[in-house]
């Protein structure tokens, strides 16, 4: 079992933390003055051209009702819980925003994360406009139209099976290495505890609905648990776009070793009826036969028992806006990958005729103007 402590409660103080620190920077708290506000929004306009493109990717994997597994025997599940899993960036987002607005009273001059004007950014395709930008590899809460018609045809077909969903946005440039996105169904087959000395890991997030498209560090926990459909997906970029997929259906095959002594003494029980199947009355050669196959057997195996893995791994070349279809004998994944663009309004700012002139001098009986009426 998972401890609570150690998943839940480290993440959020820090993950907060985090957003807080871009939050206020974005909202302009932390600028030296008016004057320095003002040249970080202009070098901002003049660096909006720059930015890469962000990628939307989608995936649906499916199950074929009829499908056979050509699964390897092994002594442990597969563990993907390093990789960066979008179910806990939005809780943890979600958490973080909480937080941030029962704080907003005591700092009524800043606007919360999320809040749209016309000066708010936003990602534009071809058929979508993404208005605020989501946060980076924060699991989406809807596909796209073309991934909907495709998850309700698998849905209405006797064939398929479908098994979960995942979508989110990053982005992919060439020479900077790309992270493994984690994706998984909800079925838990194993429950890893956590090292004494676990602590909140370093993972390079973007807090996009903060600052759109600058990378921040958010620090939050591992996921601990290992899922039967487990696995990642990589988009990156080389010479053309690059899909790396890495699936398992994973099952106990076998239980612990824990049970394996009363396994055997059940089975020397069927064999002979007449021996004694109480090893604490008769502690001599049932004891000895079971501790001797505890031996025998390889060390993870008395750890975690046996599993069968059913895996697809699979790399090609992907084309942004085709339906990509991976297979095997067991599951298929359908993927689907969206160019957008990052958009920065320009908005003009409005000067008041009658507003006063910055650069006129005070006369020399004149008091200075400061905040607050003072």
């Amino acid at each position: 079992m998972i401890s609570r402590e150690a998943s839940k409660d480290p993440a959020r103080p820090l993950l907060a933390a985090s957003l807080l620190w871009s939050w206020l920077l974005w909202s302009g708290l932390f600028w030296p003055g008016p004057a320095g506000a003002q040249q970080s929004v202009e070098n901002a306009d003049d660096r909006s051209g720059e930015y890469p493109p962000v990628y939307r990717v989608e995936v649906i994997v499916f199950r074929h009702a009829d499908g056979r597994s050509d699964r390897r025997r092994a002594t442990a599940p597969a563990d993907f819980t390093d990789r960066l899993d979008p179910l806990l960036v939005a809780a943890a987002n979600a958490a973080a925003r909480r937080q941030l607005a029962s704080m907003a009273q005591f700092l009524p001059i800043a606007e919360l994360p999320g809040a749209l004007d016309e000066a708010t950014p936003f990602l534009e395709s071809e058929e979508e406009t993404l208005r605020p930008i989501p946060p980076a590899y924060s699991a989406l809460g809807d596909l796209s139209a073309p991934l909907r018609r495709a998850m309700s045809r698998l849905i209405d077909a006797p064939d398929y099976d479908p098994v979960t969903t995942r979508a989110w946005i990053q982005r992919a440039q060439r020479r900077q290495a790309a992270g493994a996105v984690r994706v998984h169904d909800r079925t838990v087959v194993e429950a890893l505890e956590p090292a004494a000395n676990t602590r909140p890991m370093p993972l390079a997030g973007q807090g996009l609905a903060l600052n759109p498209m600058v990378e921040t560090m958010v620090e939050t926990t591992p996921p601990q648990s290992i899922y039967r459909l487990d696995g990642s997906v990589r988009l990156r970029q080389r010479q053309f776009l690059h899909l790396d997929l890495d699936l398992v259906w994973q099952t106990r095959a076998r239980a612990p070793a824990e049970s394996a002594a009363d396994q055997i003494s059940d089975q020397a029980s069927e064999q002979n009826p007449d021996r004694n199947p109480d090893p604490d009355l008769d502690p001599g050669r049932d004891t000895a036969d079971a501790a001797g196959a505890l031996d025998a057997s390889p060390a993870g195996e008395r750890e975690n028992g046996e599993w069968t893995v059913h895996r697809l791994q699979q790399s090609r070349v992907v084309r942004p806006g085709r339906l990509e279809y991976f297979d095997s004998s067991l599951f298929g994944v359908l993927v689907r990958i969206e160019r957008f663009e990052q958009v920065f309004p320009e908005v003009e700012q409005e000067v008041e005729d009658n507003a006063p002139d910055a650069e006129a001098e005070l006369p020399a009986t004149g008091r200075p103007v400061t905040e607050g009426g003072g």
